[in-house]
């Protein structure tokens, strides 16, 4: 059997499937191949009826995927199953019931409905990937393949025994027993050893190294530059996040949807390509692995993942306490930062980030209701992730009332008005639908407060309680439906004025503060 630590220092080239070229440059640039033939383990396979010829990986042999290399993929395709779940419950929720943003099903017949298809789609991915191109979108980028043990790709009911047995991987995952996989001789988690798998990594490039004696990174230099990095990276996600606005619940959803991903791009961008950071840049320092060889996909994904280790009190004791000055996500991924010479490249590098930045940042500032105003509420995500409680009546998690559907109406108080703007003495209507109040019973308590505020900014009128609703509803799940009627003076400047709505649902002891407004023109 092949020593396992001559399969890690090995440099060995397996050819990328068909459709997947070009990953190579995102995480190495050395110039110079040395492919070697290298056996991997034989092992007697079960699931096979007849004996196959064990031989070397086709072409240029390949060495065992790590467990750095195997976690790593692990998380971005777990992260891809996250955002096939919410895509295929926006598509359900529209398909069953016409609306985009509903609660996730947790009772009743949809439960299983929704649930049991996802696992399928969740099957189909990792089917269809593997099964066609030898790997996932996580592997992809991780440089992994499935295999047979003798080096050829793996049949379609190898792959799909293995991922038939995911889920109870990930269970183990969950237990110490995930350590048994780098223990294993072949690193084989349960779906491999049961389908005849093994997951390889291949290099297009021999590793050089770099002479780190000597040339650590102090911790306090370590310290300011994380303070520097921490800065630029919360002013990138920062800036998405100012898109955020409950007048958009979907588009908003989706974007925080991503901001995970936005966080990953970000730091795999820095460190896949430039491997090194602003911080580390402007201190002249660079990241390698502990070996002194380049960091790849691996090492970054994993220090992103790190990250929030790292930026704690803890963190920063380890960081100090290590003697190769180590932060937490270093120790995970055998990452060192080393003293180093500074390039162009990076400086560039920083020109354009800080542009990327500014410019997000000039177009989130325009939206009214970012999180940076008084005006900001994340009331949409109650719309997704919710309790039930008796009698099959919704309650979101979190903030619970939430307006929807405001119209000025015109005089007949049925039809919407078709614009906002009115003359002085005329009489304004206006109504909108509340949801996600607390029920008791079968019944609702819920009272609005209005004030106008005029374009002076004074306060021309307010009254508390103007609608006290507290009775027994016909159906608890229908959006309760609030009118009101405000007549203004004869006399009224003209100008734009705002109305403040405070609503209170008294059993559930919530409040929500709403303000809209409307034009008097002479």
């Amino acid at each position: 059997m092949a020593d396992e630590k001559k399969l890690d220092d090995e440099a060995t080239e397996m050819a990328t499937p068909h459709g997947l070229e070009g990953v190579d440059d995102l995480f190495e640039d050395e110039p110079t191949p040395v492919p070697q033939k290298i056996d991997l383990p034989e092992e007697e396979d079960p699931w096979e009826t007849e004996p196959e010829e064990e031989r070397p990986i086709p072409q240029t042999g390949g060495v065992l995927a790590s467990l750095r290399d195997r976690f790593a993929a692990g998380v971005l395709d777990l992260l891809m199953l996250g955002y096939l779940y919410f895509g295929f419950l926006l598509g359900y929720n529209f398909i069953v019931w016409r609306q985009l943003l509903r609660p996730i099903p947790t009772s009743g017949s949809h439960l299983y409905i929704f649930h049991g298809l996802f696992l399928l789609i969740a099957f189909l991915y990792f089917f269809i990937s593997e099964g066609v191109f030898f790997t996932s979108f996580g592997k992809f980028f991780a440089r992994l393949s499935v295999r047979k043990k003798n080096g050829e790709g793996a049949s379609l009911w190898q792959v799909a025994l293995r991922t038939i047995l995911r889920p109870i991987d990930y269970f183990l995952a969950a237990a110490p027993l995930w350590m048994l996989l780098e223990k294993w001789p072949q690193k084989q988690r349960l779906g491999d050893i049961v389908a005849g798998t093994v997951v390889t990594k291949h290099l297009s490039r021999a590793p050089t190294t770099i002479n780190t004696s000597g040339k650590t990174a102090s911790a306090t230099v370590r310290l300011l530059s994380g303070i520097i990095d921490l800065s630029l990276s919360l002013g990138f996600i920062g800036g998405f996040a100012l898109f955020i606005d409950y007048k958009r619940p979907v588009f908003s959803f989706l974007l925080v949807c991503l901001l995970p991903l936005i966080y990953l791009a970000w730091h795999l961008a820095w460190e896949g390509v430039f491997k090194t950071t602003t911080g580390l840049w402007i201190f002249g320092c660079q990241i390698l692995k502990e070996d002194g060889s380049r960091i790849s996909f691996t090492e970054a994904m994993i220090r992103a993942l790190f990250r929030l280790v790292d930026t704690n009190p803890f963190g920063w004791m380890i960081l100090f306490l290590s003697r190769l000055n180590q932060r937490p996500s270093d120790s995970a991924a055998g990452t060192v930062v080393i003293h180093s010479k500074r390039t162009w490249k990076v400086l560039i590098g920083i020109g354009i980030s800080l542009a990327l930045i500014a410019a997000i940042w000039f177009a989130g500032l325009v939206n009214p209701r970012s999180y940076l105003t008084p005006f900001f509420k994340a009331d949409f995500l109650t719309k997704v992730f919710a309790v039930r409680i008796g009698g099959g009546v919704a309650l979101p998690a979190s903030q619970g009332l939430f307006i929807k559907r405001f119209n000025y109406l015109s005089p007949d108080r049925k039809t919407p008005r078709g614009s906002a703007e009115f003359k002085p003495g005329e009489t304004i209507y206006f109504s909108f639908d509340i949801t996600g109040f607390a029920v008791r019973d079968n019944e609702g308590w819920i009272q609005e407060d209005l004030s106008v505020r005029y374009p002076d900014n004074a306060v021309g009128f307010k009254q508390e309680n103007i609608v006290d609703f507290h009775q027994l509803l016909k159906n608890p799940e229908v959006p309760l439906e609030i009118m009101n009627t405000l007549a203004l003076p004869s006399n009224a400047q003209a100008g734009h004025y705002t109305l403040v709505l405070v609503l209170h649902d008294r059993f559930a002891n919530r409040h929500l503060t709403e303000q809209r407004t409307f034009l008097v023109t002479p």
